[in-house]
């Protein structure tokens, strides 16, 4: 059993002396729809032409009633995923604020029921409002020769050996039998002076190869590494991974993915001191390792 954490967009005053809180504000819209994009790529649900974000809107999103997700054929080519907000004006007339617009080439049923479901994630991102939510069933969309691969290879079962082509649309298929694949990684947060924590976690495997595909910000020993954090600018978050020589490199997690906020109630973390944090390390140390040539360009 899985829960799935959604967005949470009201902003909301500390509790007073009553333990009462006022509804201040929204997130920033630009920064929801980054947040909304990064999920949507994490979990392999991109439209495959686009996914752009409204010019209509700066600053704040609206105080929206609910988040409308229709997808539809155009009227030329592809389908569409139409993301718009149901709001109330100062009179309390209903109106409808666009916040995003999606594409997929395609125009098969198969294209067009994708594009359902990746309405409904955005549908369920936007309007839970920081709910979670449990979920049981596991969604499994197999291409045409996926889904001849896994035949094949049950037919062919006792005879122990399938072709190059057919094992690795085999091993497609069978990533999306078992799941979104994961990478178990490690951060490493400063939360002042000699005050660090560590936190170890498993996140979609997309979603690491997109933090790691720039160069390293650092590479180093640990200990020279977490000297050089500076929490003058507030809690420094870096992911981190070892090279083949021994050394460890820092990655910056860039601004759009929150501070992995969607898995922020997984895994385990321990706060302590620098050389409480690096016995950690290196006494329980499984790092997501990547090529030198992928630090180092």
């Amino acid at each position: 059993m899985a829960k799935i954490q959604t967005f949470e967009l009201d902003r909301w005053s500390e509790p007073d002396e009553n333990h009462r809180v006022k509804h201040i504000g929204m997130a920033d819209a630009r920064e929801t729809f980054d947040k909304l994009k990064t999920h949507l790529e994490a979990h392999g649900l991109l439209p495959d032409e686009y996914f752009l974000y409204s010019d209509e809107l700066s600053g704040e999103l609206p105080e929206f009633e609910e988040a409308l997700c229709i997808p539809n054929f155009g009227s030329s080519e592809g389908i569409y995923l139409d993301i718009s907000l149901a709001c109330r004006d100062s009179e309390g007339s209903r109106y409808f604020q666009s916040f995003a617009t999606g594409k997929t080439l395609g125009e098969t049923a198969d294209d067009y029921f994708r594009m359902f479901r990746i309405a409904a994630e955005c549908s369920l991102m936007l309007n839970g409002r920081g709910f979670s939510y449990e979920r049981n069933n596991v969604d499994i969309v197999l291409t045409e020769k996926e889904a001849a691969a896994v035949a094949n290879s049950v037919e062919l079962d006792l005879c122990g050996y399938l072709g190059p082509e057919a094992e690795a649309l085999l091993s497609s298929a069978l990533d999306k039998f078992t799941g979104v694949p994961c990478t178990a990684i490690q951060t490493i947060t400063c939360h002042g002076r000699d005050d660090y924590a560590v936190w170890n976690v498993e996140i979609p495997s997309d979603m690491f190869r997109s933090i790691v595909r720039k160069a390293a910000e650092k590479v180093g020993t640990l200990e020279e590494l977490m000297s050089g954090m500076d929490p003058a600018s507030g809690c420094e978050r870096r992911l981190l991974t070892q090279m083949k020589d021994g050394r460890f490199a820092f990655f910056t997690i860039p601004e759009r993915m929150n501070g992995l906020r969607d898995y922020e109630t997984q895994g385990s973390s321990t706060r302590g001191s620098r050389e409480q944090i690096m016995a950690e390390i290196f006494t329980d140390w499984e790092p997501a390792e990547e090529p030198e040539d992928e630090l180092e360009r």
